[in-house]
């Protein structure tokens, strides 16, 4: 073997090396043996400042593949297209959802996919599409600016309705009622003595109405009484009425026995006698409704009967 072809040997031997370990690298970089991938779309209206080609495709945090392309769409250009090579056998169902998110401060983005619960449908590939699409959601920074952007908004309008509502107008308005308000509270100041010496009469007056209810059982126990009193005197003097009309009927029968001397003194007494009796059934009578009177309402003998009502025209 002559120099020559050695060298040639050798030159062979590390070429054929050097492809074996350059295959060996690819290999392991790419994660051991070929895998299956799928390929999706998914349609961004917002910016994807920060994601590049090759950036990682995560499945609830977990890498699931990497963006193969990113361009705009040519159909719509308010949004950014992309293409998602994504392991076979990920969850991928047609309520998945691709979301940008951005790691830290770094503004590295990624794209993460959620949901695909499976009892979901399957995607489909919507017609021409080369892949199914993947729905997008807005990012936590898009939300983030959304909310602050509303919040400003209402802000800026309460500001401007504020300023409407504190006009010149407004301030001077505002200006009297506190100048009114401080000359009532003077005014109330001023009148504090006034305003002691009612609230002494009325503990007064309270003092009284409080010894008055105290006594009112007593006063409630008389009125009971005399009206026991007033009932059995009205049945008194209708006892009386009642003997003296038979003392009367036995005296005229005695006046038809006796006489006409005898019926000429009784003329003139058996009138008299009849209006006697009259008057004590009349008063007999007044008295009963008196006692009723008070027995169903008490007061009356404090405060006597009640006041008629006015009739039409009377005041």
């Amino acid at each position: 073997m002559t120099p020559k072809s050695s060298y040639v040997l050798v030159g062979l031997f590390v070429l054929i090396l050097g492809i074996a370990m350059i295959g060996g690298i690819l290999w392991l970089t790419t994660g051991g043996p070929p895998k299956d991938y799928e390929f999706y779309l998914v349609y961004m209206p917002e910016s994807v400042s920060g994601l590049s080609i090759d950036a990682p495709v995560k499945y609830k945090g977990v890498n699931v593949g990497r963006v193969r392309d990113i361009r705009l769409n040519p159909v719509n250009p308010e949004e950014v297209r992309l293409l998602l090579v994504v392991l076979e056998g990920t969850p991928v169902n047609a309520d998945t959802r691709a979301t940008l998110e951005v790691q830290g401060l770094t503004g590295v983005a990624n794209v993460n996919l959620s949901g695909g619960s499976p009892d979901s449908a399957p995607l489909a590939t919507p017609e021409g599409e080369p892949y199914p699409v993947i729905q997008s959601r807005p990012s936590l920074l898009v939300r983030l600016d959304d909310t602050v952007s509303e919040l400003l908004g209402n802000l800026i309008e309460t500001s401007a309705r504020l300023n409407l509502l504190l006009n010149e107008q407004n301030r001077d308005a505002i200006g009297k009622s506190i100048g009114n308000f401080e000359n009532m509270t003077a005014n109330f100041a001023g009148q504090s003595g006034r305003v002691d010496e009612i609230l002494s009469e009325l503990e007064a007056t309270l003092h009284n109405a409080r010894v008055a209810t105290e006594r009112l059982p007593e006063l409630m126990g008389q009125v009971e009484r005399s009206a026991a009193a007033f009932e059995t005197m009205a049945r008194t003097l209708a006892d009386t009425g009642e003997t003296l009309q038979a003392a009367g009927n036995d005296l005229a029968r005695t006046i038809d026995v006796s006489g006409e001397d005898l019926r000429a003194f009784t003329g003139d007494t058996l009138p008299e006698a009849g209006s006697l009796v009259a008057e004590l059934r009349l008063t007999a009578r007044n008295l009963r409704q008196m006692s009723e009177s008070l027995r169903g309402d008490p007061s009356m003998l404090l405060f006597g009967p009640p006041k008629p009502e006015p009739g039409p025209g009377e005041k």
